[in-house]
């Protein structure tokens, strides 16, 4: 048995005196540190940056506190989309020797955002040699090399700010009544005096669904604010409609001091031009502390493609999932995670279904030109997709995101916070040009060089398939329309004549172009 002396006994009397007086002094040491933890949690970055920014006004000399708090102000204005700041507090974490290796991932992409790609370089090599086995370690590295690619050979989208429906915030996710192209809906983050709030996530006014109509002349009238209850006090994000215009799926986020932020899906039903009858789209299985949102609807109205946090059992990150039913009235089936082929360790938002079926969806995870990215998505089978970057100018060094076609023309809407825009995100109107080709020319008799008419041609391509066939007129000439992606082969045919043959190839060809060729042919 041991026993204390009298002075020992004091001497522990002093020591659990001041363990008791610094347990309470280091948590308060922290105290804005974990405060900062529980607003990140719920994604209230704005709330976060605050408490983070607190703690290190408090901390002095406390290096580690000073380089978690940058770390985690870094990440929250990197979710905020503000590169410039996030570079700034993640080089700060770096050099106090912050331990996480993603600092240099994060790090490099806020670099790359802001086109300072060798820089951006650098951080990705330390980012894969510190995390080798990491998923994302090769992305960064990956995205340098697509970048210059993708600048070098720009696909022929034409890309333009559309300014009319711009403010000087948020305005972003289009979409538009399939029956009525001159009518486009979209989510904004400005200023509606029936509506006023302030989201804890961005520290902006919440968000509202706003639309607007052009008029015959074609002229778009001042976005409105949608008629009926669809708004609210509340922050409502990405929407879209069904097929029929007549049911609006929206995004609602309801923010709680005290919870999650709470978002989840609702549809609204059109009465007239108002919109009413909300009710909560029921999807089974999703915990209370999960938040979906983005949703988009296919033309059956029987799948809903979403997008929630990756704790509901996906690949990291927030990630693309989708539900099923039966009937239009039926309830949504448990949801399904769309694999690896589309979600990664990062993140994946903002999923559009086409009507072919190929989906659209952002992404920061898989190899981009900086920032989220807009791929394509064409399903082979079960979970395999084959997934490609939409290129520049589609994608820009920032965020581009909630793109929309306009049925199935190569041209719609797009969301970006590009540099060139009015506001912190715009809408931007994009088109593919259409190709033109043409051939012509004259055709001789070779001896006597006499124009010929009635020569008989054929327009065949390059799998031997009829596309055409004419005749030259009473001068011998003749003018062929020549459709893009084919390459062609031509006859020209007359009886007493040897058939003459010309190859035309212009299936690579990227500018419009007329051929003029002269053929002579030889009894």
């Amino acid at each position: 048995m041991l026993f204390y002396s009298h002075k020992s006994s004091d001497m522990f009397k002093y020591f659990f005196i001041i363990v008791i007086l610094i347990l309470p002094l280091s948590f308060f040491g922290q105290k804005y540190l974990k405060q900062g933890d529980l607003a990140l949690d719920k994604e209230q970055y704005a709330q976060a940056i605050e408490l983070y920014s607190a703690q290190i006004k408090k901390s002095k000399r406390k290096a580690h506190l000073i380089a978690e708090a940058s770390f985690k102000i870094g990440y929250c204005y990197k979710k905020l989309s503000i590169p410039e700041e996030s570079s700034e507090y993640f080089k700060k974490s770096i050099e106090l020797k912050y331990p996480d290796p993603l600092q240099f991932l994060y790090y490099g992409e806020a670099l790359h955002m802001q086109q300072k790609y060798d820089s951006a370089l650098i951080q990705y090599e330390i980012f894969k040699d510190l995390a080798t086995d990491h998923k994302l370690a090769n992305k960064g590295i990956e995205s340098i090399d697509l970048t210059f690619l993708s600048i070098d050979n720009p696909t022929r989208h034409k890309v333009e700010l559309f300014a009319v429906l711009n403010s000087n915030e948020h305005d972003y996710c289009p979409f538009y009544e399939v029956r009525n192209k001159h009518k486009i809906y979209f989510t904004s983050g400005r200023y509606a005096p029936t509506h006023v709030s302030i989201s804890p996530e961005s520290g902006e006014y919440c968000s509202n669904l706003f639309f607007s109509e052009q008029d015959k002349f074609g002229k778009w009238s001042k976005p409105s604010i949608v008629p009926g209850l669809v708004n609210t006090i509340d922050e409502e994000g990405a929407s879209c409609l069904n097929h029929k215009s007549n049911n609006l799926y929206f995004t609602r986020c309801q923010y709680d001091k005290k919870k999650d932020k709470g978002c989840r899906i609702y549809v609204a039903k059109r009465v007239g031009s108002y919109w009413g009858q909300i009710k909560e789209v029921e999807i089974p299985g999703i915990p209370e502390n999960i938040s979906i949102g983005h949703p988009a609807i296919s033309d059956d109205e029987l799948t809903l493609y979403f997008v929630a946090d990756s704790l509901l059992g996906g690949l990291g990150g927030k990630d693309i999932y989708k539900v099923v039913r039966e009937r239009k009235n039926s309830p949504f089936g448990h949801p399904k995670n769309l694999g690896p082929y589309i979600n990664t360790e990062a993140d994946e938002i903002h999923p559009y279904i086409r009507s072919n079926g190929d989906l659209y969806f952002s992404s920061d995870g898989h190899a981009g030109i900086g920032g989220f990215d807009i791929f394509k998505a064409k399903h082979i089978s079960g979970v395999e997709y084959k997934v490609s970057n939409l290129g520049f100018p589609i994608n820009s060094s920032r965020d581009d995101f909630g793109i929309v076609f306009i049925g199935m023309k190569e041209e719609g809407f797009l969301s970006s916070t590009r540099t060139g825009g009015l506001g912190k995100s715009d809408l931007y109107y994009f088109k593919l040009p259409s190709l033109d080709f043409t051939l012509s020319g004259t055709i001789y008799d070779k001896n006597t060089k006499e124009k010929m008419e009635n020569v008989d041609i054929q327009i065949m391509n390059d799998e031997y398939i009829l596309m055409d066939s004419q005749q030259s007129d009473a001068n011998g000439s003749y003018e062929i329309d020549l459709l893009p992606e084919n390459n062609y082969i031509i006859y020209y045919k007359l009886k007493g004549y040897h058939i003459a043959k010309e190859i035309v190839d212009i299936k690579t060809l990227t500018k419009s172009k007329h051929f003029l060729r002269d053929i002579y042919l030889e009894k």
